[in-house]
């Protein structure tokens, strides 16, 4: 028997009556609606590679226990390059979030920091969530990073510098600029767009008042409340959630959420701990990321049901990243467990609801390297800090790409691809981060 367990999410009891409804199976529809997917859910854990996964089985589990990721049947491998700037035609090895997830996005590659635009000349890319909603599609986006950051923003906003996200960002953006006839700032984008579903941080860049356009002068949370979106900033709202809501954006912090958990951070050698992490450390108001999924599915869910067409949903653990750049050992592996969890709380959704596409995959490696127990004879480079896992024994993670002075960076490995559902075998194999384009595409139906 697996040595897995689901950590608690901390889903409010009121969504149970609302979940159980989302779970209920679609009666089959006609043989022409077999040829798409019913749903197509991209799981994204950001700065998550092979290393980042290892670390977490083996700390949670031990080395011979699973992640409920390791059950999605069809690996793949996914090539992360993004394109220089100046040189179009060349290739940049270690790509930043920004270009790889325009890459799945629109299915074109763009040089590092551009959300949705082409490499020197700033055309729009349409992404596949623009392309579904056009299509009368459900969608969403979650995250536990700031709503305007690189990740969910490739799918809802186009600007040449993904720094640009909130009106008061916009000197970064000239080209942005609504009085240049630009479409604003990634914030005023995500308002124009009015995604379904909208989950996550970054509260504050929604505080700052419009510059220029219709809306000048008002804060975009003044905008949301004057189109009759559904506004959330705290956990429990979502248990208390109207069913007849439409059009829900939570922010639920004023910029990323907090780590779920905590612990000493790698220094050099002979680095931090031995340490057990500490769990339990993210406020009440903030939700969980399996929580904000299992609200979302319920919405999408119904929606889509009600329009006779399939749902997209991007899911991002965002924050993976953000703790390795920091070289906070117990804050990434609290972050992977944590998307891991939504990971089992999408399967038994799909379980639930033959035809589902999932895709569980990462934007880019990062630095964590797992390597033997400091001592004389073993000098591990970088910054180190040893953990002790479940069973008992010590696990050691180095952090060896600090540029001087600044955090750890991103590598150029590939990463994984992991799928289950109609179309999830084209997956197999080694693919560039484009192919993910153009498999969700036809899984929702959309010509190409």
């Amino acid at each position: 028997m697996s040595n897995r367990r689901i950590r608690a999410s901390g889903t409010v009891a009121v969504l149970v009556p609302l979940l159980l409804s989302a779970c209920a199976p679609r009666p089959a529809g006609p043989s022409a609606q077999e040829e798409r997917a019913h749903a197509v859910i991209l799981l994204v854990g950001d700065g998550m590679g092979d290393q980042e996964i290892t670390a977490a089985r083996n700390f949670a589990y031990g080395a011979s226990g699973r992640l409920h990721l390791d059950s999605l049947p069809v690996r793949g491998w996914s090539l992360t390059a993004s394109v220089q700037e100046a040189f179009p035609h060349l290739p940049d090895y270690v790509v930043d979030s920004a270009a790889s997830a325009t890459a799945w996005a629109t299915g074109k590659r763009t040089s590092n920091g551009r959300l949705s635009t082409t490499a020197g000349s700033s055309e729009p890319l349409p992404t596949v969530l623009e392309r579904a909603q056009e299509a009368g599609m459900p969608v969403g986006v979650v995250t536990t990073s700031d709503v305007t950051d690189a990740t969910p923003a490739a799918l809802f906003a186009h600007v040449e510098l993904r720094l640009c996200q909130g009106p008061a960002d916009l000197r970064f953006c000239p080209r942005a600029r609504r009085e240049n006839g630009g479409p604003g700032s990634i914030a005023e984008q995500a308002v124009e767009r009015r995604l379904d579903v909208l989950m996550g941080g970054g509260r504050k860049k929604f505080e700052q008042r419009i510059e220029a356009g219709p809306w000048r002068r008002q804060t975009l949370l003044e905008v949301v409340q004057e189109h009759g979106d559904t506004l959330l900033r705290e956990a429990a709202e979502l248990g208390s959630l109207d069913r007849n809501a439409r059009h829900v954006i939570g922010l639920f912090a004023e910029s990323d959420f907090s780590p779920q958990w905590d612990g000493e951070p790698a220094r050099p050698f002979p680095g931090s701990g031995p340490q057990r992490c500490v769990p339990g450390q993210r406020p009440a108001e903030q939700p969980s990321l399996p929580q904000m999924t299992e609200v979302a599915l319920a919405l999408l869910h119904r929606w889509a049901a009600e329009r006779g067409t399939p749902f997209f949903l991007q899911v991002e653990g965002a924050n993976i990243d953000k703790s390795a750049h920091a070289a906070e050992p117990c804050e990434q592996i609290g972050e992977t467990l944590e998307l891991d969890d939504t990971v089992a709380v999408v399967l038994r959704y799909a379980a639930a609801n033959p035809g589902t596409l999932v895709i569980l995959t990462a934007d880019h490696a990062h630095a964590t390297q797992i390597v033997p127990f400091p001592g004389e004879r073993a000098r591990p480079p970088g910054l180190l800090s040893t953990l002790v896992t479940r069973e008992g024994a010590l696990l050691t993670v180095s952090y060896p790409t600090q540029i001087v002075g600044g955090a750890q960076t991103h590598t150029g490995s590939q990463v994984p691809i992991l799928a289950s559902g109609p179309f999830a075998q084209r997956l197999a194999g080694t693919h560039a981060q484009t192919e993910l384009y153009r498999v969700m595409s036809a899984a929702l139906g959309l010509p190409d």
